[in-house]
């Protein structure tokens, strides 16, 4: 499926309510990223609903990068209050696999859905 059709399928939506079900990370990253976060996918017959979340001890601002293999579906950067978690939804055509890359002061990790 080509890059374009993805980012022009992609829909973006940020929310602070809390998800349910959050996917753990299936490599620990190199150093303990300062954030809890999260990753879903949840797909039906034709799309896939790719769900991040994260929250901080203390008030960050987080870069968030969505891909799907060599595709970026989202990227942006999210000021992330202390206790509150933030989410980003992104819904695309049907995939099997996303990843979440996020950073914040220097720290970065990396989170596959299933």
């Amino acid at each position: 499926m080509p890059h374009l059709m993805f980012r022009s399928a992609a829909t973006a939506l940020l929310a602070s309510a809390p998800f349910v079900a959050a996917v753990p990370a299936q490599a620990a990253p190199q150093h303990a990223f300062p954030c809890a976060v999260g990753v879903q996918n949840v797909s039906n017959a034709t799309t896939s609903t790719i769900s991040v979340s994260v929250t901080c001890g203390q008030a960050r601002t987080v870069d968030v990068r969505i891909t799907v293999g060599d595709a970026e579906l989202m990227s942006l950067r999210q000021a992330v209050q202390a206790g509150v978690q933030q989410s980003v939804t992104v819904t695309v055509p049907r995939v099997q696999q996303a990843c979440a890359t996020l950073q914040t002061d220097g720290e970065s990790t990396t989170l596959c859905t299933p």
